[in-house]
């Protein structure tokens, strides 16, 4: 990659090897992507919508896939490990860049205790005392700590063989998905799409699909991997892209496809349910279902996939946490010198540590995966937004940057991008908002009374001020907004919805605004290359 004399503030020889082709990358995102959520998210998503549920997979892919490229955009142009917490800080200053790199940090940290805790209770299917009336017992713990264990020792290897592990992993997974959607298409009954029995086709309406679509963002959620990865890679101008919508693509297609063979073989006597949502009981539907038919193979196959996909999506997400802790040692110095370091072989070891050390104490407090996984997909998403935004800014501030891939029509689908990702915030639901966001807010203070070198000028961070306003108005408006999404119903749906996208909207040209015209007083503005 040629680089510009704006880039060439650059720091080179962190350690990182760049050992990723671009089948590794693909397989990298997609093996994200099919992660704990393959297990029960499809019949979720119908669960909460009904048949048409099957739909939101294909609206969430095309309303994903812009953000994905966003963030392609970025990745290649500046390929930085962990780089999802490096551009706003450029494109924002160092409040936003604050906010962003905390909400990142603390989204993969908490995929660790999801990880964990899905394994188990996949696993209490046979060994029901690891996870009794939905918390782990004693045994539960000590099989979540041994497998959390493994997946650091994993991600201590260098990145080519931790890749070649994914890569065996997430085929291995595939070709079971299709053994269990051949097993159970034999039992196929095309009336329960229709059933009047049940509702018909969408039982629960527009809130109901849009409750659902929320749902799917915790299945596509591994799209950016490729970015946290993006120094790693050889050739990311060529891969990072191509990984992005092929990951997103061949996923959407593989969840919906799951989510239709659920249906067609649902059996709801057998079941003991008589509406669809009815199945959000079921921890393990699929090996439910196959155990109701009397398919003992595909049984087996379900929970091998679910414990596959699990460990996988494990390692991978680990390694993005270590990434982006390190570079927010390395680069952005919210953390201490020593977790920025990369060894020799290209691990970023302190970071893969600290790691280890928080998620093991999670995994032993949090004790289920209902108390984690919300605030997981609210952290991860309340750091997307601000990625989103740099895109924009930096088209303004640098505009003669070679940038190996550029995304079209950049100046629509950057704010529709934009809008996505808080919009998927709205719909998560006050409970989890109302947590994540004070979690956020604390943690910039803490991270910005840690600072240890260039103190940030008071203009630079008046030109940020504008992201905690923006997360306060999440709070406020999502307690205020529809009870669908666990507000208090003083604007009802679809009118809450319509009213958050027109601020949203408002609050990007702000950003923009202040981006731009605050670059010359951001510290080291320009983004790095590697």
């Amino acid at each position: 990659m040629e680089v510009n004399k704006e880039e060439s503030k650059v720091e080179v020889g962190q350690g990182y090897k760049k050992d990723l082709g671009t089948w590794s990358v693909v397989f990298l995102a997609l093996g994200a992507i099919l992660g704990p959520a393959i297990a029960y998210a499809p019949v979720f998503t119908v669960a909460d919508a009904g048949p048409v549920g099957i739909l939101s997979w294909f609206v969430a892919m095309a309303m994903l896939i812009p953000v994905g490229l966003v963030y392609a955009e970025l990745g290649t142009t500046w390929p930085k490990a962990g780089g999802v917490a490096y551009y706003p800080s450029k494109s924002n200053g160092p409040l936003v860049g604050a906010i962003n790199g905390w909400s990142a940090f603390v989204g993969y940290l908490l995929v660790s205790p999801v990880v964990v805790f899905s394994f188990v209770e996949y696993l209490s299917f046979y060994y029901p005392s690891l996870y009794p009336s939905g918390t782990l017992s004693v045994e539960g713990i000590l099989v979540s700590e041994a497998v959390l264990i493994a997946i650091f020792l994993i991600n201590l290897l260098r990145i080519r063989h931790m890749g070649r592990i994914n890569n065996v992993l997430t085929v291995v997974t595939v070709v079971l998905i299709a053994v269990l959607v051949i097993g159970l298409g034999v039992y196929f009954n095309g009336t329960n799409f229709t059933s009047h029995s049940y509702g018909g086709l969408a039982p629960y309406g527009a809130a109901g699909f849009f409750t659902a679509i929320t749902l799917t963002i915790f299945g596509y959620g591994g799209f950016r991997q490729p970015i946290d990865y993006a120094e790693e890679v050889k050739n990311p101008g060529k891969s990072i892209p191509k990984a992005v919508v092929l990951s997103i693509v061949i996923s959407g297609i593989i969840y919906a496809v799951l989510a239709a063979i659920f249906v067609g073989a649902a059996n709801f006597a057998s079941f003991g349910v008589s509406q669809w949502s009815g199945f959000l009981s079921f921890g393990s539907p699929y090996a439910s279902e196959a155990q109701v038919i009397g398919l003992g193979t595909i049984v087996v196959v379900a929970i091998v996939v679910a414990l596959l996909a699990t460990f996988k999506d494990g390692i991978i997400y680990y390694g993005g946490a270590a990434r982006v802790g390190q570079i927010l040692g390395h680069e952005d110095k919210y953390f201490p010198r020593t977790i920025g370091h990369v060894s020799s072989r290209g691990v970023p070891v302190y970071s893969v540590f600290l790691v280890v050390v928080v998620s093991l104490v999670l995994v032993a407090l949090g004790k289920s995966l209902a108390t984690v996984i919300g605030l997981m997909v609210d952290a991860f998403l309340l750091s997307y937004a601000p990625g989103v935004l740099s895109l924009s800014v930096f088209r303004k501030t640098m505009p003669d940057v070679k940038r190996p891939y550029r995304l079209p029509f950049a100046s629509v689908l950057a704010p529709f991008a934009f809008i996505v990702t808080n919009l998927m915030v709205f719909w998560s639901g006050f409970a989890a908002i109302e947590i994540v966001v004070p979690l956020d807010l604390a943690g910039v203070v803490l991270l910005t009374v840690y600072r240890r070198h260039n103190r940030p000028s008071l203009r630079s961070v008046l030109y940020g001020i504008w992201m905690p306003a923006f997360m306060l108005f999440i709070l406020g408006f999502s307690y205020i907004g529809s009870s669908f999404f666990g507000g208090i119903n003083i604007i009802p749906f679809p009118w809450d919805s319509v009213i958050f996208i027109l601020i949203t909207i408002l609050f990007y040209y702000i950003g923009l605004v202040s981006g731009v015209r605050g670059s010359k007083y951001f510290s080291g503005a320009e983004p790095k290359a590697s």
